[in-house]
């Protein structure tokens, strides 16, 4: 996958999910938008650790291991309830880019190469 798909997959998926929460909420913000926008930025993490210079890159940053370290993660962020104003911030930032982090890994799953268990 090139950068400009994992680009605007996580923008639209992660700007979706947000947008969805605010109907159910009965809210109407920008961060359905600054959100899909951080996404399409942090999108770009595993390849910023594992630079993709050759065709075997995937290692750790882009296994299968930790996709569930991420997904661990963003559920612990779920669950956290900070009680400040810039704690829910932070929150809402980290699990934008988890969510940003699990797009660009799902979508290198579905190439040729897919991803490793766990990586060398």
């Amino acid at each position: 996958m090139n950068a400009a798909t994992h680009q605007w997959t996580a923008a639209l998926a992660v700007g979706a999910v947000l947008h969805s929460g605010e109907v159910e909420r009965g809210e109407a913000t920008a961060w359905p938008l600054a959100g899909g926008g951080l996404a399409a930025l942090l999108t770009k993490l595993p390849d910023v650790l594992e630079p993709a210079v050759h065709p075997h890159h995937r290692q750790f940053f882009h296994s299968v291991a930790c996709a569930a370290l991420v997904t661990a993660g963003w559920k612990a962020l779920h669950e956290w309830q900070p009680q400040s104003e810039e704690g829910r911030f932070w929150r809402k930032v980290a699990m934008i880019g988890a969510g940003a982090y699990l797009c660009h890994l799902a979508l290198d799953a579905l190439t040729a190469r897919s991803l490793p268990l766990v990586g060398r």
